[in-house]
């Protein structure tokens, strides 16, 4: 055997850290000199920094990725950063953002997110739009991470608010940010790193400029990085030959009245001008078609009255609009490709400190990142159909100038507006009605840090100490543009109501959602050790001030007149009308939602603080037995002066504690408990507000904390094979928050009590699963020396299946937690690294099983209902990635995914369609949208220097 592995714990983990999904062990093992002592050592050091085990004994449910990592995964963005570990899943929100993270069965907020220990923006909705144009109001958006900024990802599947928090239900996310070292090549003072990517599937185009330094005590670096892209395209045969046939409204002058042989139709004299002309109609209306005007040319012929010429061809102009679209420019909810999207980001981030004393370092940091998802929802339908021929009903069709189409419109009946009263305000049947939505991110920090370091099991009082503040801001904004101000068929998203469009209107529904903290963090690391045991000791106290605030305004354009008959008629009997000059009025549902008390179109409040302190144990007794015992304690005030909006005292306890036996070098027994909390979110402080008109006085339910237990045991083995993991879990969440109804009585306009459904979030449900996890790598030079050093397998397994769930009987349920379970999933993994790193090659194998549909039912009630309308079939792709070193300074990767082109959905993706997700999209008839990418590639060149 190869001697290079006798030191196979040590190695692999090394190895599994700069490999697929970087599944790395600790260091550990005996050392037979002082030369592979020092060597082990610094190696030790680094996977302390990004180890499995580096905050508990057993690694359990852990997954640690490097930035080397990331750039041999091409990660380009959320959904590529877990593509290869089953059990961890991104959550689609609808609106080309994402909601975070899915794992264990759980989601969204329940997945804690943080950035160097700081929690990000929490998904905030509420249940509707304030115009009620449908939609909801707010984003459901976590902001998302720039992953060129960061150093490690930390995922932790199970429970984990001993390390992570309020949050840690289902798991936790944590990334730590890039320090100078990370750009300097060894033996330099200073780096510079530049890399240039594109992904196909999205059309996305990213690139990245970084410099560091470290010279006399002074370090810091500088990271720019911008990305462009679109939407992600579906498999490319889903648009293929698929053309759809539509039937519009329009506008016809009826010059003739058909019952009646060469005898004219209405006409009216607009006042100021000279000659009258005839009342526009609408065509393609299907009652007056088949009532009126086609019986009555049916009827022309049956008497031998044949149509002339004119009368012909104001007949023909009557009938619907029938046009052929491609898939490209159809609108509608049968839409079967995607909404097209603008993406767009800038990130900064900037670091500057100084090392002194030979232990000490004090410095900054300064983060701003801008996210944008501008994109037009194709599922509002451009055209006016056939079926809304009622809403034209009753019109005069009179108008001004040569432009029938302009005395055919419909009245908004949602906003309050003001201006004179005598205005008619409408919506004209000419334009376009299109819908857009803008979603934009920004997040700001700015950070202060001293650190302390020392040698392990050194006589001083610490070995490690840490003291940060960081002062963050992260918004959303989410805006949705109502235009019908184009004339049809154009599109402009610029244009809006003006007096020279009359009925033209512009509507836009916004939603800001803003999250402020002020964290200040102190953490403590102490080694000792005697003959039989070792101890690694942390430390931690925390305290966060926070503040939430969400805002909704609405605000809509029309471009009003006066149109009124004036009671006089032309000597042959036609009707005179004035005709005024439009005017652009304001309208707003502000105006009079302020009678109810929970909708004001103000900005709202909440501050909250949260108080922790944490200690956590990491030690071994002898060469058998490796243990982990923590707890954390948190104290945390919400505060309001809102009506109707919870505040309250949350005072929770988690831990944890893991055991690791290990009879011999080659195999260990894991044992791994731990528990999570979830406060309410401040979307469930807010509480749901569309519903009701409460009465003075009335308090909303109080809400307590989620909590979960995690249970784990793993077996594992390592050797020059490489190393495998098998593991068992179990979760339990108790107490989940959910949106439910609950009967109450409350008093009427006359003071009688009364008994309705009040739609809130309650402590509403119970839920547990269990599952398997399965995560490898395979060394095959250390299982057979004749085979070439590099070449390797890898692979993962995960499944998940729900034991019970039990709902609170007193409450009928409106959402349902199970449809984040995610499918099964194997992956595996074939691979070569050149010894010396100067190139690699990978095929990757995806296998997923498909959505249980029970786990989509659920109880309303006694009526049973399920999230979603449809599920995933099993599928499965193959990916294959290769990099080529130049020089050691130039890096050239490129990927070629779903290499087989096969036509699958994933459930992530289809989830968009489920009662859970932000913008649910439950009115799409195909599903063919939902189809994930084609065979596509991407390409990414790393420049060192």
């Amino acid at each position: 055997m190869n001697k290079k592995h006798g030191f196979p714990l040590t190695l692999t983990a090394l190895a599994i850290a700069t490999a697929f999904p970087a599944y790395a062990a600790q260091a550990g093992g005996a050392t037979p000199d002082a030369a592979q002592t020092q060597s082990l050592k610094e190696v030790t050091v680094r996977a302390a920094k990004v180890g499995r085990r580096s905050k508990e004994a057993t690694g359990l449910g852990k997954i640690v990725k490097t930035s080397e990592t990331l750039n041999k995964e091409q990660v380009l963005g959320i959904r590529d950063l877990t593509r290869y570990d089953p059990g961890v899943a991104v959550v689609e929100q609808g609106n080309g953002a994402s909601g975070g993270y899915s794992i264990r069965g759980v989601d969204k907020n329940r997945v804690a997110v943080s950035v160097d220990g700081v929690a990000q923006i929490q998904a905030f909705t509420v249940q509707g739009s304030l115009s009620g144009y449908g939609g909801r109001g707010g984003s459901g958006a976590i902001n998302e991470i720039e992953y060129e900024n960061i150093s490690t990802v930390e995922i932790d599947k199970g429970a984990g608010s001993s390390d992570h928090g309020s949050g840690a239900l289902g798991g936790a996310v944590a990334f730590r940010t890039k320090e100078a070292a990370d750009l300097i090549s060894d033996g330099k003072s200073w780096g510079i790193q530049a890399k240039t990517a594109y992904g196909s599937k999205n059309r996305q185009f990213m690139k990245s400029l970084g410099a560091g330094f470290s010279k006399d005590g002074w370090e810091g670096l500088l990271i720019r990085t911008e990305r462009q892209g679109r939407e992600t395209r579906p498999h490319g045969d889903i648009a293929d030959g698929v053309e759809y046939g539509i039937d519009r409204l329009d506008a016809f002058r009826q010059t003739y009245d058909i019952q009646k042989q060469n005898k004219k139709a209405e006409y009216f004299l607009a006042e100021g001008e000279s000659e009258p002309k005839p009342v526009a109609k609408l065509a393609g209306n299907g009652n007056y078609l088949k009532n009126q005007l086609n019986r009555w040319v049916k009827e022309r012929i049956e008497k031998n009255q044949p149509l002339n010429a004119e009368e012909e061809a104001m007949v023909r102009e009557a009938q619907a609009r029938h046009e052929n679209l491609s898939a490209q420019a159809y609108t509608g909810g049968g839409r079967i490709l995607p909404d097209p999207m603008d993406y767009r980001s800038g990130s900064w981030l900037a670091k500057l400190g100084y090392r002194f004393g030979g232990r000490h370092y004090v410095g900054g940091v300064f983060e701003d990142t801008k996210q944008r998802y501008d994109i037009r929802d194709m599922t509002e339908k451009q055209y006016y159909g056939t079926d809304e021929s009622k809403k034209f009903s009753n019109k005069s069709g009179v108008y001004d100038g040569d432009d029938f189409r302009d005395g055919l419109y419909f009245v908004p009946n949602i906003e309050e507006w003001k201006g004179d009263k005598n205005l008619v305000k409408g919506i004209g049947l000419k334009y376009s009605r299109t819908k857009f939505i803008d979603e934009h991110h920004r997040r700001r920090r700015m950070g202060l840090l001293y650190r302390y370091e020392n040698e392990k099991y050194s006589d001083n009082w610490a070995d490690k100490a840490v003291l940060s503040f960081d002062k963050q801001g992260v918004a959303t904004d989410n805006n949705t543009l109502k235009l019908n101000c184009a004339v049809y068929p154009a599109v402009d998203k610029s244009c809006r109501a003006s007096a020279d469009k009359p009925y033209s209107y512009d509507s836009s529904d916004r939603f800001h959602y803003r999250e402020q903290h002020n964290v200040l963090n102190a953490s403590f690391e102490k080694s000792l050790k005697n003959k039989w045991t070792k101890h690694h000791l942390t430390l931690g106290f925390g305290y966060d001030a926070s503040k939430a605030v969400s805002r909704p305004e609405q605000l809509s354009h029309n471009a009003a007149r006066i149109s009124e008959h004036t009671g006089e008629y032309t000597a042959d009997g036609k009707d005179k009308y004035r005709l005024g000059k439009p005017e652009v009025v304001e309208g707003s549902v502000c105006g009079y939602i302020e009678t109810l008390r929970s909708r004001k179109c103000v900005p709202r409040k909440i501050n909250g603080s949260n108080i922790h302190i944490s200690l956590n144990d990491r030690f071994s007794i002898g060469k058998y037995f490796d243990f982990s015992l923590g707890g954390r304690y948190d104290r945390q005030n919400f505060t309001t002066s809102e009506e109707l909006v919870r505040s309250g005292r949350y005072v929770d306890r988690s831990w944890n504690s893991g055991i690791v036996f290990k009879p011999n070098r080659h195999f260990s027994v894991s044992y791994r408990a731990s528990s999570g909390f979830r406060t309410p979110s401040f979307q469930e402080l807010f509480g749901i507000d569309i519903y009701h008109d409460y009465p003075k006085g009335w308090q909303r339910p109080a809400l307590k904390s989620e909590k979960a237990a995690n249970r784990e045991i793993g077996l594992q083995w390592k050797g020059d094979f490489g190393f495998l993991e098998i593991s068992s879990f179990r979760n339990r969440y108790t107490d989940m928050i959910a949106v439910a109804d609950q009967k109450t009585k409350l008093p009427d306009s006359t003071g009688r009590l009364t008994e309705i459904d009040i739609r809130d979030y309650y402590n509403a449900q119970n839920m547990s699963l269990q599952g398997i996890n399965i995560l490898g790598k395979i060394d095959w030079n250390g299982v057979y020396g004749k085979l070439p050093e590099g070449l390797y397998t890898t692979l993962a397994y995960n499944r998940i299946k729900p034991k019970s769930v039990s709902n609170r009987p007193d409450l009928s349920l409106r959402s349902y937690a199970l449809d984040a379970v995610q499918p099964s999933r194997y992956v595996l993994g074939f691979g070569y690294d050149q010894p010396e790193g100067k190139w690699g090659a990978n095929i990757m194998l995806t296998y997923s099983k498909g959505k249980n549909p029970d786990e989509l039912a659920y109880l309303a009630g006694d009526q049973k209902r399920y999230s979603a309308g449809r599920v995933t079939s099993s599928w499965k792709t193959a990916d294959v990635s290769a990099y080529l070193n130049l020089k050691k300074r130039l890096t050239l990767r490129a990927a070629i995914y779903n290499i087989g082109n096969y036509r699958y959905v994933t459930w992530e993706s289809l989830r968009q369609t489920a009662e859970s997700t932000a913008n649910r999209r439950s009115e799409d008839s195909n599903y063919g949208r939902y189809a994930a990418p084609g065979r596509n590639f991407s390409l990414a060149l790393e420049m060192k220097f």
